[in-house]
């Protein structure tokens, strides 16, 4: 669900989670911009979550309308149904059980502008395709042409028959010249754009790759990385917010399950360099050797997401050092 939010986040810019509870189970719920609707004074922040439920007909569509204190249905006019487990349409939560999610931190409006860049290049691109391919129908075999004969006359041709023509007349097959390199590189150089303005390296839809050091690698991955090291500080806020949320909900239904002081911890995967594990090791030895890092550090870089603080990597070290201390004295 997760990986599915966030392929939505970038494509959308703003989406929604939802945490719900159904037949003694968690649920989690994808919210898009096209049924959401919010109220707030903080965008980060909204006080009010209108979700449109859609429906064949009109008369059918429903609306779950969320605060902090109240949980109210509606109906197609905005009209509040009964609702026989919640007469009084109350959150049993306390909070609106929504995370929201940007692509980027907005400045004061709730729903991020962008995307549509991605929609528009598709549909030029489907239509380059199209364009291409029937050039390749009209034009993959030679058109038959002949001189010299009476207009309108029709020649019997083929493989196995001679072509007659009268004194001074010729016969030939023209060349197909429909401009097939000239529409790829076209839709080559749109695909460039669109990956070089949404977080993709320019050359990840090139057809012929060149060869390329190492050091141009690095060079070409610095924006990319810059841009991952954004998403993870974003995700980081989302998931202890999820985590909350979901604390919530279910101490709500089945009561201390999870204890209330509670924390989560997100270990993203490290970016590495484009270095060997013996590289990386030797760097590591040679700093440590010149007093420029502790172990400390060497753990930091290892694992700062399991380790955010030197205290902890500290107690980590003294802990695997005990450990091993008590397997030497065994053996």
């Amino acid at each position: 669900m997760l990986k599915r939010l966030s392929r939505l986040t970038k494509l959308l810019k703003t989406s929604v989670l939802q945490v719900g509870w159904m037949n003694d189970q968690l649920t989690l719920s994808v919210i898009t911009p096209n049924i959401l609707d919010v109220e707030y004074g903080n965008p980060l922040f909204p006080e009010r979550f209108i979700v449109t439920h859609k429906a064949a007909k009109e008369q059918e569509v429903t609306y779950s309308d969320w605060t902090a204190g109240t949980y109210t249905r509606r109906d197609y006019r905005g009209n509040p149904v009964k609702m026989g487990g919640n007469p009084k349409g109350v959150n049993p939560y306390g909070l609106p059980p929504f995370i929201c999610l940007f692509d980027s931190l907005p400045d004061d409006q709730f729903f991020v502008a962008g995307g549509d860049d991605l929609i528009e290049a598709q549909e030029a691109i489907n239509v380059a395709l199209s364009n291409l391919w029937r050039a390749v129908e009209l034009q993959a075999h030679g058109q038959a042409w002949a001189a010299g004969i009476p207009a309108g006359e029709a020649l019997n041709v083929g493989p196995e028959r001679a072509v007659t023509l009268p004194e001074g007349g010729s016969f030939g097959f023209a060349a197909p010249n429909a401009p097939i390199g000239d529409i790829l590189e076209a839709i080559q150089f749109v695909l460039r754009q669109i990956a070089a303005s949404n977080d993709l390296s320019a050359d990840v839809f090139d057809l012929d790759r060149r060869s390329e050091s190492g050091a141009a690698k690095h060079v070409e991955q610095i924006d990319l990385r810059e841009a991952r090291q954004d998403d993870i500080a974003l995700w980081r806020r989302y998931e202890t917010q999820l985590f909350e949320i979901i604390k919530r909900v279910v101490n709500t239904h089945q009561p201390g399950t999870i204890a209330e002081d509670a924390r989560v911890t997100v270990d993203f995967a490290e970016m590495q360099e484009n270095l060997t594990e013996t590289e990386r090791l030797n760097n590591a030895r040679a700093k440590l050797e010149m007093g420029v890092w502790s172990p400390v550090d060497v753990l930091i870089s290892e694992n700062p997401d399991g380790y955010p603080t030197r205290q902890d990597a500290i107690q980590e070290l003294l802990r695997r050092k005990d450990e091993s201390s008590q397997i030497t004295l065994v053996d």
